[in-house]
Protein backbone atom coordinates (compact mmCIF):
# COMPACT_ATOMS: atom_id res chain seq x y z
CA UNK A 1 0.00 0.00 0.00
CA UNK A 2 1.49 3.32 -1.12
CA UNK A 3 1.79 6.56 1.22
CA UNK A 4 -1.65 8.44 0.61
CA UNK A 5 -3.46 11.70 1.89
CA UNK A 6 -7.54 10.88 1.88
CA UNK A 7 -9.80 14.30 3.17
CA UNK A 8 -13.26 14.57 2.23
CA UNK A 9 -15.11 17.58 3.47
CA UNK A 10 -18.21 17.59 2.89
CA UNK A 11 -20.66 16.63 5.35
CA UNK A 12 -23.78 14.19 4.70
CA UNK A 13 -27.17 14.12 6.09
CA UNK A 14 -28.51 10.51 4.87
CA UNK A 15 -32.17 9.35 5.07
CA UNK A 16 -35.55 10.38 5.02
CA UNK A 17 -37.01 13.84 5.14
CA UNK A 18 -32.81 15.02 6.35
CA UNK A 19 -33.76 18.36 3.79
CA UNK A 20 -35.09 20.51 6.89
CA UNK A 21 -31.71 19.48 8.66
CA UNK A 22 -29.63 21.69 6.04
CA UNK A 23 -31.06 24.89 7.51
CA UNK A 24 -28.67 24.76 10.72
CA UNK A 25 -25.87 24.49 8.41
CA UNK A 26 -26.90 27.44 6.16
CA UNK A 27 -27.91 29.31 9.18
CA UNK A 28 -24.15 28.72 11.07
CA UNK A 29 -23.02 30.22 7.54
CA UNK A 30 -25.04 33.02 6.97
CA UNK A 31 -26.17 32.26 4.05
CA UNK A 32 -28.95 34.67 3.04
CA UNK A 33 -29.43 33.50 -0.42
CA UNK A 34 -28.70 30.65 -3.03
CA UNK A 35 -28.78 30.02 -6.66
CA UNK A 36 -30.81 26.80 -6.99
CA UNK A 37 -29.39 24.79 -9.95
CA UNK A 38 -31.74 21.76 -11.28
CA UNK A 39 -32.82 20.50 -14.22
CA UNK A 40 -36.72 20.10 -15.55
CA UNK A 41 -39.31 17.78 -13.78
CA UNK A 42 -37.96 14.68 -11.89
CA UNK A 43 -37.22 17.26 -8.74
CA UNK A 44 -41.13 18.08 -8.45
CA UNK A 45 -42.29 14.50 -8.89
CA UNK A 46 -39.99 13.40 -6.44
CA UNK A 47 -40.90 16.44 -3.69
CA UNK A 48 -37.95 17.49 -3.83
CA UNK A 49 -38.29 21.18 -4.90
CA UNK A 50 -40.86 21.73 -2.54
CA UNK A 51 -38.85 20.46 0.70
CA UNK A 52 -35.94 22.27 -0.45
CA UNK A 53 -37.80 25.89 -1.34
CA UNK A 54 -40.28 25.22 2.18
CA UNK A 55 -36.87 25.23 3.64
CA UNK A 56 -35.31 27.84 2.19
CA UNK A 57 -38.57 30.27 2.96
CA UNK A 58 -39.31 28.95 6.53
CA UNK A 59 -35.70 30.29 6.78
CA UNK A 60 -36.34 33.46 4.76
CA UNK A 61 -33.22 32.76 2.30
CA UNK A 62 -33.62 33.83 -1.03
CA UNK A 63 -33.50 31.72 -4.12
CA UNK A 64 -33.18 32.67 -7.73
CA UNK A 65 -32.69 29.87 -9.95
CA UNK A 66 -30.72 28.19 -13.03
CA UNK A 67 -32.78 25.51 -14.29
CA UNK A 68 -32.63 22.98 -17.43
CA UNK A 69 -29.84 21.22 -16.93
CA UNK A 70 -29.28 18.46 -19.38
CA UNK A 71 -27.74 15.10 -18.67
CA UNK A 72 -23.98 15.53 -20.16
CA UNK A 73 -23.76 19.13 -18.98
CA UNK A 74 -22.94 21.98 -20.98
CA UNK A 75 -20.48 24.52 -20.58
CA UNK A 76 -23.21 27.77 -21.64
CA UNK A 77 -25.50 26.60 -18.88
CA UNK A 78 -22.69 27.13 -16.97
CA UNK A 79 -21.89 30.01 -18.21
CA UNK A 80 -25.01 31.36 -17.37
CA UNK A 81 -24.96 30.44 -13.73
CA UNK A 82 -21.79 32.45 -13.10
CA UNK A 83 -23.33 35.83 -14.80
CA UNK A 84 -26.13 35.21 -12.56
CA UNK A 85 -23.75 35.14 -9.45
CA UNK A 86 -21.68 37.61 -10.82
CA UNK A 87 -24.61 40.04 -11.25
CA UNK A 88 -24.78 40.19 -7.35
CA UNK A 89 -26.68 38.82 -4.11
CA UNK A 90 -25.41 35.16 -3.93
CA UNK A 91 -24.15 33.39 -0.83
CA UNK A 92 -23.87 29.57 -2.24
CA UNK A 93 -24.60 27.41 -4.81
CA UNK A 94 -27.59 24.87 -4.31
CA UNK A 95 -28.09 22.16 -6.81
CA UNK A 96 -30.88 19.48 -6.31
CA UNK A 97 -30.60 16.53 -8.38
CA UNK A 98 -27.83 14.35 -9.58
CA UNK A 99 -24.55 14.44 -11.18
CA UNK A 100 -24.99 16.64 -14.25
CA UNK A 101 -26.50 19.43 -12.08
CA UNK A 102 -24.35 18.41 -8.93
CA UNK A 103 -21.28 19.12 -12.04
CA UNK A 104 -22.81 22.20 -12.77
CA UNK A 105 -22.92 23.82 -9.49
CA UNK A 106 -19.47 22.73 -9.02
CA UNK A 107 -17.98 24.41 -12.51
CA UNK A 108 -20.51 27.88 -11.05
CA UNK A 109 -18.73 27.91 -7.91
CA UNK A 110 -15.68 28.20 -9.47
CA UNK A 111 -16.24 30.12 -12.51
CA UNK A 112 -17.85 32.53 -10.26
CA UNK A 113 -14.96 33.43 -8.34
CA UNK A 114 -12.75 33.97 -11.32
CA UNK A 115 -12.44 36.95 -14.03
CA UNK A 116 -12.16 35.05 -16.95
CA UNK A 117 -13.93 32.06 -18.87
CA UNK A 118 -14.93 28.72 -16.59
CA UNK A 119 -13.60 26.74 -19.55
CA UNK A 120 -10.49 28.03 -19.08
CA UNK A 121 -10.44 25.68 -15.92
CA UNK A 122 -11.52 22.85 -18.34
CA UNK A 123 -8.64 23.42 -20.78
CA UNK A 124 -6.28 24.05 -18.26
CA UNK A 125 -5.76 27.56 -18.95
CA UNK A 126 -5.99 28.98 -15.33
CA UNK A 127 -6.49 27.03 -11.86
CA UNK A 128 -9.25 27.26 -9.43
CA UNK A 129 -8.36 28.84 -6.41
CA UNK A 130 -11.22 29.61 -4.77
CA UNK A 131 -15.30 29.18 -5.18
CA UNK A 132 -18.40 29.61 -4.26
CA UNK A 133 -19.42 27.54 -1.25
CA UNK A 134 -22.19 24.55 -2.56
CA UNK A 135 -25.26 22.88 -0.22
CA UNK A 136 -26.66 19.75 -2.46
CA UNK A 137 -29.85 17.71 -2.26
CA UNK A 138 -28.88 15.03 -4.26
CA UNK A 139 -32.17 13.05 -6.20
CA UNK A 140 -30.10 10.62 -8.62
CA UNK A 141 -27.33 8.92 -7.81
CA UNK A 142 -24.40 7.64 -9.98
CA UNK A 143 -21.54 10.12 -10.06
CA UNK A 144 -20.82 10.74 -6.42
CA UNK A 145 -20.84 14.10 -7.30
CA UNK A 146 -22.40 14.92 -4.04
CA UNK A 147 -19.33 13.88 -2.19
CA UNK A 148 -16.24 14.50 -4.30
CA UNK A 149 -14.08 17.24 -5.81
CA UNK A 150 -14.98 16.66 -9.39
CA UNK A 151 -17.07 17.91 -12.44
CA UNK A 152 -17.18 16.91 -15.96
CA UNK A 153 -18.97 19.38 -18.58
CA UNK A 154 -19.32 19.01 -22.29
CA UNK A 155 -18.23 21.66 -24.65
CA UNK A 156 -19.83 21.22 -28.39
CA UNK A 157 -17.63 23.98 -29.97
CA UNK A 158 -14.72 22.25 -29.02
CA UNK A 159 -16.20 18.83 -29.26
CA UNK A 160 -14.72 17.92 -25.93
CA UNK A 161 -16.01 16.42 -22.62
CA UNK A 162 -13.58 17.05 -19.43
CA UNK A 163 -13.22 17.11 -16.20
CA UNK A 164 -12.03 19.73 -13.55
CA UNK A 165 -11.00 18.58 -10.04
CA UNK A 166 -10.52 20.94 -6.97
CA UNK A 167 -10.75 20.39 -3.22
CA UNK A 168 -12.54 23.84 -3.29
CA UNK A 169 -15.27 22.54 -5.06
CA UNK A 170 -16.35 19.70 -2.63
CA UNK A 171 -19.81 20.40 -1.45
CA UNK A 172 -20.00 21.37 1.67
CA UNK A 173 -23.17 20.02 2.45
CA UNK A 174 -24.63 17.03 1.02
CA UNK A 175 -28.52 16.02 1.57
CA UNK A 176 -29.12 12.16 0.53
CA UNK A 177 -32.41 11.30 0.98
CA UNK A 178 -33.10 7.97 -0.96
CA UNK A 179 -37.05 8.89 -1.17
CA UNK A 180 -36.27 11.34 -3.45
CA UNK A 181 -35.35 8.53 -6.04
CA UNK A 182 -38.29 6.02 -5.59
CA UNK A 183 -40.04 8.01 -8.26
CA UNK A 184 -37.25 7.85 -11.10
CA UNK A 185 -37.58 6.38 -14.77
CA UNK A 186 -36.23 2.69 -14.92
CA UNK A 187 -33.43 3.79 -17.27
CA UNK A 188 -31.61 6.21 -14.45
CA UNK A 189 -31.83 3.33 -11.82
CA UNK A 190 -29.95 1.03 -14.70
CA UNK A 191 -27.68 3.67 -15.90
CA UNK A 192 -26.77 5.26 -12.55
CA UNK A 193 -26.00 1.54 -11.61
CA UNK A 194 -23.90 0.95 -14.05
CA UNK A 195 -22.25 4.64 -13.54
CA UNK A 196 -21.26 3.50 -10.13
CA UNK A 197 -20.47 -0.14 -10.76
CA UNK A 198 -17.94 1.81 -13.85
CA UNK A 199 -16.21 3.55 -10.53
CA UNK A 200 -15.46 0.93 -8.61
CA UNK A 201 -13.92 -0.93 -11.70
CA UNK A 202 -11.83 1.13 -12.12
CA UNK A 203 -10.01 1.16 -9.17
CA UNK A 204 -9.94 -2.57 -8.73
CA UNK A 205 -9.10 -3.24 -12.57
CA UNK A 206 -6.25 -0.85 -12.32
CA UNK A 207 -3.42 -3.67 -11.94
CA UNK A 208 -2.33 -2.12 -8.41
CA UNK A 209 -0.98 -5.08 -6.35
CA UNK A 210 -0.56 -3.38 -3.14
CA UNK A 211 -4.42 -2.29 -2.41
CA UNK A 212 -5.47 -6.11 -1.33
CA UNK A 213 -7.93 -4.24 1.47
CA UNK A 214 -9.36 -1.15 -0.38
CA UNK A 215 -10.15 -3.88 -3.56
CA UNK A 216 -11.94 -5.94 -1.28
CA UNK A 217 -13.85 -3.24 -0.42
CA UNK A 218 -15.04 -2.64 -3.98
CA UNK A 219 -15.46 -6.15 -5.05
CA UNK A 220 -18.07 -5.73 -1.83
CA UNK A 221 -19.43 -2.57 -3.27
CA UNK A 222 -19.93 -4.00 -6.70
CA UNK A 223 -21.81 -7.25 -5.06
CA UNK A 224 -24.09 -4.90 -3.63
CA UNK A 225 -25.02 -3.20 -6.61
CA UNK A 226 -25.30 -6.58 -8.81
CA UNK A 227 -27.45 -7.43 -6.08
CA UNK A 228 -29.89 -4.05 -5.16
CA UNK A 229 -30.50 -3.10 -9.17
CA UNK A 230 -32.42 -5.99 -10.27
CA UNK A 231 -34.33 -6.03 -7.31
CA UNK A 232 -34.88 -2.32 -7.88
CA UNK A 233 -36.27 -3.05 -11.07
CA UNK A 234 -38.58 -5.43 -9.86
CA UNK A 235 -39.55 -3.35 -6.20
CA UNK A 236 -38.86 0.89 -7.42
CA UNK A 237 -40.65 2.55 -3.99
CA UNK A 238 -38.38 0.09 -1.80
CA UNK A 239 -36.31 2.48 0.74
CA UNK A 240 -34.13 0.36 1.85
CA UNK A 241 -32.85 -0.44 -1.34
CA UNK A 242 -32.63 2.72 -2.32
CA UNK A 243 -30.83 3.34 0.47
CA UNK A 244 -28.11 0.81 -0.14
CA UNK A 245 -28.06 2.04 -3.73
CA UNK A 246 -27.53 5.66 -2.66
CA UNK A 247 -24.46 4.91 -0.18
CA UNK A 248 -22.90 2.68 -2.22
CA UNK A 249 -23.32 5.48 -4.85
CA UNK A 250 -21.80 7.82 -2.72
CA UNK A 251 -18.78 5.36 -1.53
CA UNK A 252 -17.58 4.61 -5.29
CA UNK A 253 -15.97 7.71 -6.13
CA UNK A 254 -15.64 9.63 -3.15
CA UNK A 255 -11.97 8.82 -2.97
CA UNK A 256 -11.97 6.00 -0.53
CA UNK A 257 -11.46 3.42 -3.28
CA UNK A 258 -8.22 5.41 -4.15
CA UNK A 259 -6.40 5.27 -0.81
CA UNK A 260 -3.36 3.58 -0.90
CA UNK A 261 -2.78 2.98 -4.58
CA UNK A 262 -0.31 4.50 -7.14
CA UNK A 263 -2.86 6.00 -8.65
CA UNK A 264 -6.47 7.13 -8.39
CA UNK A 265 -7.41 4.29 -11.17
CA UNK A 266 -8.03 3.40 -14.54
CA UNK A 267 -10.52 5.87 -16.18
CA UNK A 268 -9.56 5.21 -19.76
CA UNK A 269 -13.26 3.61 -20.17
CA UNK A 270 -14.68 7.07 -18.43
CA UNK A 271 -12.79 8.77 -20.84
CA UNK A 272 -14.09 6.89 -24.13
CA UNK A 273 -17.25 6.60 -22.64
CA UNK A 274 -17.39 10.55 -22.66
CA UNK A 275 -16.65 10.82 -26.38
CA UNK A 276 -19.23 8.46 -26.96
CA UNK A 277 -22.22 10.60 -25.45
CA UNK A 278 -20.44 14.01 -26.16
CA UNK A 279 -20.75 13.03 -30.25
CA UNK A 280 -23.66 11.21 -29.96
CA UNK A 281 -26.19 11.76 -26.86
CA UNK A 282 -25.80 8.33 -24.76
CA UNK A 283 -26.23 8.38 -21.67
CA UNK A 284 -23.18 8.47 -19.84
CA UNK A 285 -23.85 4.87 -18.03
CA UNK A 286 -24.93 3.36 -21.36
CA UNK A 287 -21.72 4.34 -23.02
CA UNK A 288 -20.17 2.71 -19.94
CA UNK A 289 -21.69 -0.24 -20.27
CA UNK A 290 -21.03 -0.40 -23.89
CA UNK A 291 -17.28 0.68 -23.72
CA UNK A 292 -16.66 -1.37 -20.22
CA UNK A 293 -16.93 -4.91 -21.35
CA UNK A 294 -14.76 -3.97 -24.91
CA UNK A 295 -11.96 -2.35 -23.02
CA UNK A 296 -11.79 -5.82 -20.40
CA UNK A 297 -11.21 -7.88 -23.46
CA UNK A 298 -8.69 -6.01 -24.89
CA UNK A 299 -6.78 -4.95 -21.93
CA UNK A 300 -6.95 -8.64 -20.34
CA UNK A 301 -5.14 -9.95 -23.02
CA UNK A 302 -1.84 -8.73 -21.40
CA UNK A 303 -2.94 -8.08 -17.98
CA UNK A 304 -5.48 -11.25 -16.95
CA UNK A 305 -4.65 -10.95 -13.23
CA UNK A 306 -6.67 -8.47 -12.07
CA UNK A 307 -9.52 -9.64 -14.31
CA UNK A 308 -9.41 -13.00 -13.16
CA UNK A 309 -9.23 -11.28 -9.17
CA UNK A 310 -12.72 -9.60 -10.02
CA UNK A 311 -13.99 -13.08 -11.24
CA UNK A 312 -12.77 -14.87 -8.26
CA UNK A 313 -14.52 -12.05 -5.98
CA UNK A 314 -17.58 -10.97 -7.37
CA UNK A 315 -18.59 -14.25 -9.64
CA UNK A 316 -17.25 -16.89 -7.32
CA UNK A 317 -15.18 -18.14 -10.79
CA UNK A 318 -12.43 -20.61 -9.50
CA UNK A 319 -11.38 -22.81 -12.48
CA UNK A 320 -9.14 -22.44 -15.07
CA UNK A 321 -6.32 -20.31 -15.70
CA UNK A 322 -6.16 -16.49 -15.01
CA UNK A 323 -6.87 -16.38 -18.91
CA UNK A 324 -9.41 -18.52 -18.08
CA UNK A 325 -11.08 -16.52 -15.09
CA UNK A 326 -10.79 -13.25 -16.88
CA UNK A 327 -12.62 -14.35 -19.93
CA UNK A 328 -15.46 -15.62 -17.63
CA UNK A 329 -15.79 -12.56 -15.52
CA UNK A 330 -15.83 -10.32 -18.84
CA UNK A 331 -18.71 -12.30 -20.17
CA UNK A 332 -20.14 -12.57 -16.64
CA UNK A 333 -19.98 -8.45 -16.09
CA UNK A 334 -21.27 -8.26 -20.10
CA UNK A 335 -23.98 -10.92 -18.99
CA UNK A 336 -25.16 -8.94 -16.21
CA UNK A 337 -25.31 -5.62 -18.21
CA UNK A 338 -27.62 -7.07 -20.62
CA UNK A 339 -30.21 -8.62 -17.27
CA UNK A 340 -30.60 -5.29 -16.37
CA UNK A 341 -31.43 -4.05 -20.12
CA UNK A 342 -28.11 -1.87 -20.24
CA UNK A 343 -26.83 -1.67 -23.97
CA UNK A 344 -23.48 -3.78 -24.57
CA UNK A 345 -21.98 -2.65 -27.99
CA UNK A 346 -22.55 0.72 -29.96
CA UNK A 347 -24.79 -0.74 -32.61
CA UNK A 348 -27.34 -0.86 -30.10
CA UNK A 349 -26.86 3.27 -29.38
CA UNK A 350 -27.30 3.93 -33.08
CA UNK A 351 -23.56 4.06 -33.96
CA UNK A 352 -22.59 3.17 -37.25
CA UNK A 353 -19.18 1.27 -37.93
CA UNK A 354 -18.26 4.64 -40.43
CA UNK A 355 -18.36 6.74 -36.96
CA UNK A 356 -15.92 4.69 -35.10
CA UNK A 357 -12.63 6.90 -36.57
CA UNK A 358 -14.77 9.76 -35.17
CA UNK A 359 -14.69 8.04 -31.46
CA UNK A 360 -11.33 6.76 -31.30
CA UNK A 361 -10.19 10.15 -32.64
CA UNK A 362 -11.51 12.72 -30.37
CA UNK A 363 -10.69 9.96 -27.43
CA UNK A 364 -7.22 9.99 -28.23
CA UNK A 365 -6.93 13.43 -29.12
CA UNK A 366 -3.70 12.23 -29.64
CA UNK A 367 -2.46 11.47 -26.71
CA UNK A 368 -1.68 8.10 -24.97
CA UNK A 369 -3.46 7.31 -21.54
CA UNK A 370 -4.45 4.41 -19.45
CA UNK A 371 -3.23 3.13 -15.91
CA UNK A 372 -2.91 -0.42 -16.05
CA UNK A 373 -1.74 -0.20 -19.63
CA UNK A 374 -1.06 2.19 -21.75
CA UNK A 375 -3.59 3.09 -24.71
CA UNK A 376 -2.09 4.65 -28.01
CA UNK A 377 -4.52 5.73 -30.23
CA UNK A 378 -4.64 2.53 -32.68
CA UNK A 379 -5.37 0.46 -28.80
CA UNK A 380 -8.18 2.72 -28.52
CA UNK A 381 -9.63 2.73 -32.31
CA UNK A 382 -9.48 -1.07 -31.83
CA UNK A 383 -11.32 -1.06 -28.69
CA UNK A 384 -14.12 0.81 -30.04
CA UNK A 385 -14.23 -1.98 -33.05
CA UNK A 386 -14.33 -4.26 -30.06
CA UNK A 387 -17.74 -2.31 -28.48
CA UNK A 388 -19.39 -2.52 -32.07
Amino acid sequence: MQNFFWHNPTALLFGKDTVKDLAAHLKADNVKSVLLVYGGKGIFKSGAYAQVTEMLTQNKISFPEVNDVKPNPLINKVREGVARVKAGGIDAIMPIGGGSVFDTAKAIAAGSCYSGDVWDFFEKKASISKAMPIYGILTASASSSEVNNIAVVSNPDSELKTSITSPFIYPKVSVIDPSFQITLPEKQTIYGGVDIIAHILERVLDGDEGSDLIDEQGYALIRTMMRVIPDLLENPKDYDLRSEYAMAGAMAHNGFLSMGRETRGDFSSHRMGHSISLLFGAAHGASLSVIMPAWARYMSEDNPVPFARLGEAVFDIYDGSDEDKAADAIDALEDFFKDIKAPTTLRELGIKEDDIQKLADNASRGETFGVLGKLEPEDVLEIYRLAY
